[in-house]
């Protein structure tokens, strides 16, 4: 499975299952909050407003977490992250005004931005070019674990008549006791660098890569889609589909068993064939696919059903991008600046959450469901064209188009 050949098979499982703690602490937060009992009810502009902000405190910040974990080392920063995080998710729980969300979603932001640069950066340290899709694709099962189990089952519990304050309160001791887990069992993994280097410095290294601005038409929109679905899940279950608790324990775990398949066979074959492009290609058709599906169906879904088996292959298919895209990523970093790189991906991240909640409010408002279709279909079409520019890493080796010095 490429653990133990990594020689840092404890640390990775506890990496691993410390991250699936910490991002389900996050998404059933945002679940919680789009209940209409919470606060008595947010609006959709509210919500995309928490949406937005955290994303854009998360790139405030993602420069200084990514470049100072290579110069003082991964462990600290992961750790800081937790209790951000876990703060964050209380606050959210304790606060009778809807304006200081917007200010505890700035704290949400920081834990995001230490967490992914540090949780990254130490994957990528313990890879090798044989085995580093399958790391990678293991840190996003732990992620959508931590989203299935986070926001599904916030949405379920929210459905059975738990109040969100409680679930809020659940999260925040989840994460902070995934801390906890992580001071005595996670080790440091970053290789320090020889010579000394400023903040700027490294950033600057990092920015002038030509195979890093490739990746922005890619990365970005299909995070935006990601975005998108986060922010829009809640109204479209409640607004257009008739679904039980049940209906949507069947959906969940139907697409995450698939899903799940997809990541660990499509990143053992990506390692395996030393490619990366047509697995994210792969990835982001069936992704675009699925979503667009759930969208179109939504007033209908007893039509989709008709032809159920299309949706776990969709979901299979789908599992395709999730360890090429991060295994390309890391394949493009260098040793010394590997923080920065993934401090990075964060910025790609999160512009994507600011666009994709921002024009999915948009769309939804104005165009209804359909207007959603339409944008995921374009933000698949664009990430897929600029798939076309980014060479395969391990055939060319890229001299021709690095700026680095």
């Amino acid at each position: 499975m490429g653990l133990r050949a990594s020689g840092h098979f404890l640390t990775l499982m506890a990496l691993y299952l410390v991250n699936m703690i910490m991002r389900a602490s996050f998404y059933i937060t945002i679940a919680s909050i789009q209940s209409n009992n919470y606060l008595g009810g947010l609006s959709e502009w509210e919500i995309a407003g928490v949406l937005i902000i955290y994303p854009i405190i998360e790139l405030s910040t993602v420069s200084f977490f990514g470049s100072y974990s290579d110069k003082v080392g991964r462990r600290p920063i992961f750790i800081a992250s937790l209790f951000m995080t876990g703060g964050a998710a209380l606050l959210f729980s304790l606060t009778p005004i809807v304006t200081l969300l917007f200010v505890f979603a700035g704290l949400f932001g920081m834990g995001a931005a230490a967490e992914v640069t540090s949780t990254l950066s130490m994957i990528a340290d313990c890879s090798s070019e044989t085995n580093r899709a399958r790391l990678m694709g293991y840190f996003d099962l732990s992620t959508l674990m931590g989203l299935a189990g986070g926001y599904g089952l916030g949405i379920i519990l929210l459905q059975f008549g738990v109040m969100p304050n409680l679930i809020l309160l659940a999260g925040a001791a989840a994460c902070f006791i995934s801390a906890i887990i992580a001071m005595f069992t996670i080790r440091e993994t970053a290789v320090m660098a020889h010579h000394e280097y400023s903040i700027m410095q490294l950033l600057s290294h990092v920015a002038r890569d030509k195979r890093i601005q490739l990746m922005l038409p890619v990365y970005i929109p299909i995070i935006s889609l990601y975005g998108l679905l986060i922010s829009n899940a809640e109204n479209i279950l409640e607004e257009h589909f008739s679904f039980t608790a049940t209906d949507l324990i069947v959906l969940f775990g139907m697409l995450g068993i698939a899903l799940v398949a997809g990541i660990v066979t499509m990143g053992h074959l990506s390692d395996r064939l030393m490619k990366r492009r047509p697995f994210i290609v792969a990835g982001l058709i069936g992704f675009g696919a699925l979503s667009f599906l759930l969208v179109a169906y939504a007033d209908n879904f007893a039509g989709l059903w008709a032809i159920w088996p299309v949706l776990p292959l969709l979901g299979f298919l789908a599992g395709a991008f999730p360890p090429a895209a991060m295994a390309y990523l890391t394949d493009v970093s260098d040793e010394e600046s590997r923080g920065s790189t993934m401090g990075v991906y964060s910025i790609f991240f999160g512009t994507g959450m600011i666009i994709g909640p921002a024009t999915g409010a948009f769309a939804y408002t104005t165009y209804g469901i359909w207007g959603l279709g339409g944008l995921v279909a374009l933000f698949i079409l664009i990430a897929v064209i600029g798939t076309y520019f980014m060479p395969e890493v391990h055939e060319s080796g890229l001299p021709e188009i690095v700026g680095n010095d």
